[in-house]
């Protein structure tokens, strides 16, 4: 068990020396979170410097305009508009108000408007305020007075439809009601933003580059020392299980906090990035999905590490690598590929893809991106899971079967069908 302990520390000394590794790990989300928390205190402190100004600018933007009435339609102005609504006889005295500067524009309203519902706007030079936003003043009075002054009718008529309640027919899958917008939490359903839809695929994508990184760094270890020869001192002082059992935990862990801090920063990112990231109001990143994403890690990095580390003992040199590294992370490659396109084609709930979700091999980023789009019924969880860590706990036995001095001292050279039957405990 020391044996076991120096190995970790070791490794995990290496692992956090390298500075791609802190680069990525660290260096990357964190200042992600850096940036975007910058940003949000920055526009924090400019909204709140000028929170006065743009109270007072909102108020002042309703301005003071009048109108001329021909049709004799005009005899009601609401008790909130009577002082940016004024009536004048004739135009001459509305021109004379307008270059006065006590009103901003004026109307003419020609006898024939019920007829042929135009309206002319006189305004100076420099600016006309319907570009304010302000021709719902008129259009609220003439509307008003087409309803012969009555405010409740002409409010219902403005707005005829006070509150909205949706009701979706659309069947359930798998047990989950699957709803036409809900950009409450990530996911497809969420149609009106492509940052919330695309989340899923995101996730797909974060978790293959930690599981790939992560294996990859104990293949490399193994193949590099047994290229170098160091392994062939190692052999005199460790035994191969306790070599095989060091260097899976020391990586495991370095991997685990990668996705820790990785997940962490998302899960900042995305709960108070706010309207810096152009969220809508009430989005919420689930803490759940940080939790069983955890879950998920664990299960997968045991299950491909061992692969990987499997491969590492049968790859006399590191040019060999290639291919050894292509057989043992194919399944993993073969999910991200469906797992990534999935939300951009609309397939999140296909039969294929829930399998995918549940088959160990490929469970570990499938299933990941349908946490993070909401669709799972707890059974499938809990059977993906279950799956996945059995898979995992025969993989770690057969490769510690394989991790012995004749297979870690051979010259032979990779194969697959060496690998395979390795694997398969034929060898």
């Amino acid at each position: 068990m020391q044996k076991t302990f120096l190995v970790i520390r070791q490794e995990l000394i290496n692992t956090f020396r390298r500075p791609s590794f802190l680069l990525f790990a660290f260096g990357i989300p964190v200042l992600a979170v850096l940036i975007l928390g910058g940003v949000k205190l920055i526009q924090g402190r400019s909204t709140e410097s000028s929170g006065t100004n743009i109270s007072e600018s909102t108020e002042y933007q309703l301005e003071a305009e009048g109108f001329v009435d021909h049709s004799g339609l005009i005899q009601t102005i609401s008790e909130d508009l009577q002082d940016e609504l004024l009536p004048y006889e004739t135009e001459a005295q509305a021109k004379q108000a307008l270059q006065a500067g006590e009103i901003a524009a004026y109307y003419v309203i020609p006898a024939d408007y019920v007829v042929r519902g135009v309206v002319e706007y006189v305004y100076p030079d420099d600016k006309s305020y319907l570009s304010d936003g302000q021709q719902w003043v008129i259009k609220w009075t003439l509307n008003l007075n087409l309803l012969d002054g009555n405010l409740e009718l002409a409010d219902q008529i403005w707005n005829p439809i006070w509150h909205l309640e949706t009701r979706s027919i659309a069947p359930e899958f798998q047990g989950v009601a699957v709803s036409v917008e809900d950009c409450s939490r990530p996911g497809i359903a969420c149609e009106s933003n492509e940052l919330i839809r695309m989340m899923p695929s995101l996730l797909v994508a974060i978790f293959f580059i930690a599981f790939m990184s992560s294996s990859s760094m104990l293949f490399n270890s193994i193949g590099a020392e047994k290229e170098n020869r160091t392994i062939e001192l190692l052999m005199l002082s460790i035994n191969p299980r306790q070599l095989l059992a060091g260097k899976t935990l020391a990586l495991g862990i370095a991997g685990m906090v990668q996705t820790v801090v990785w997940l962490g920063a998302i899960y900042i990112s995305f709960n108070l990035g706010g309207s810096t990231l152009s969220l809508p109001e009430g989005f919420n990143f689930p803490v759940e999905i940080v939790a069983w994403s955890l879950v998920f890690f664990i299960g997968g990095f045991a299950l491909y590490a061992s692969l990987m580390a499997g491969a590492g003992a049968l790859v006399p040199k590191m040019k060999e690598a290639g291919i050894a590294n292509f057989i043992a992370m194919f399944p993993l490659f073969f999910g991200y590929v469906f797992g990534l396109m999935a939300p951009l084609a609309d397939a999140t709930g296909s039969t294929f893809l829930v399998f995918l979700s549940i088959f160990p091999l490929t469970s570990p980023v499938v299933m990941i991106m349908r946490l993070t789009d909401g669709l799972v019924p707890p059974w499938q969880l809990l059977l993906s899971i279950g799956l996945l860590f059995i898979t995992a706990y025969f993989a770690l036995q057969t490769v510690a079967a394989m991790f012995h001095a004749q297979n870690l001292l051979s010259g032979q050279p990779f194969s697959v069908k060496r690998y395979l039957r390795a694997l398969t405990g034929q060898a």
